[in-house]
């Protein structure tokens, strides 16, 4: 193109090229995961897509991503991994028992046990869960305590009495005066929070022995000190020693427990045989006497 000066000018024409549209294909898929746009084909710059993950994985990254200038997604893509519980907890006077690692896998238990004089307060054995969280929190280990000791009859205890005892605490008992005690004198907290089996107290008294053929009119075996009593024999018997006899403060019998000595059966039959003779000569004489006076009147 000429001025009127005649000097050439040129003029620069625009580029009416159509640009092409910049849009991103469909998002990359995640294993155990999921985006928010599944259906469409193409994306607009700017578009914002969501992960998320399937129940029992973490997701791991950034939520989104969104379609660059570029046509392609912005990075990292996330990705999802199995979730797993911390190591437990560990507790005072306890431990628990499982696998020996860091990190546990859902379904993985782990049990928990008390030290002795200790029991466990909470859930014994808890498991990872599918969220990543312990199923229970973890327990508690409770020193174990017995509560007051039980009373004895005809005893009483030696301690001072409090309302609750310690694991492995003792107390002993003693009996009253005239009864002995029977079983271990001390009983301790047993590791169940229960007392041991207590003692016995027993009467203490005189044995009465078993004699053949007496006969004694107090009932019973045993007898307080100072209790009188009075034996006889049964018949057939004879008694040797004397016949009340009375129980002492070291329990025996003073005077001597006597015997019953079975009567003699030659010496019953000879003094059968001497009454039957002088009933015999009795008749004997009378029969005579009679025989005798008829005699005389004759």
């Amino acid at each position: 193109m000429l001025h009127l000066d005649g000097v050439a000018e040129h003029y620069h024409h625009p580029d009416t090229k159509p640009k092409p549209v910049v849009k991103c294909l469909p998002p990359p898929s995640i294993p155990n995961g999921e985006h928010s746009s599944r259906f469409s084909d193409t994306f607009d710059v700017g578009a914002l897509v969501r992960y998320r993950c399937k129940h029992g994985f973490s997701l791991i990254g950034n939520k989104s991503v969104h379609c660059t200038t570029d046509g392609v997604w912005s990075h990292p893509i996330p990705r999802c991994e199995v979730l797993r519980c911390s190591k437990p907890t560990g507790i005072a006077h306890g431990s628990f028992s499982g696998p020996a690692k860091a990190v546990f896998t859902p379904g993985t238990s782990v049990s928990y046990i008390c030290e002795p004089g200790f029991s466990l307060i909470g859930t014994a054995s808890i498991s990872c869960t599918q969220s990543g969280a312990w199923s229970h929190p973890p327990p508690v280990c409770q020193v174990v305590k017995c509560l007051r000791p039980p009373n004895i009859t005809n005893g009483k205890l030696k301690a001072n009495i409090s309302d609750t005892f310690s694991y492995g605490a003792s107390v002993s008992y003693s009996c009253n005066p005239g009864y002995s005690l029977v079983g271990n004198a001390f009983i301790n907290c047993t590791v169940s929070g229960a007392w041991s089996q207590p003692p016995q107290c027993k009467e203490m008294g005189c044995i009465f022995p078993v004699v053949q053929g007496v006969k004694k009119a107090t009932k019973g075996n045993t007898y307080r000190s100072g209790t009188n009593i009075t034996l006889e024999c049964d018949d057939g018997y004879t008694l040797e020693g004397i016949s009340q006899i009375q129980c002492q403060e070291d329990f025996s019998w003073d005077p001597p427990v006597p015997t019953c000595k079975l009567t003699s059966r030659k010496s019953g039959s000879v003094g059968l045989g001497a009454a039957a003779a002088v009933i015999l000569l009795v008749l004997g004489a009378g029969i005579a006497w009679k025989i005798i006076s008829k005699q005389k009147e004759g």
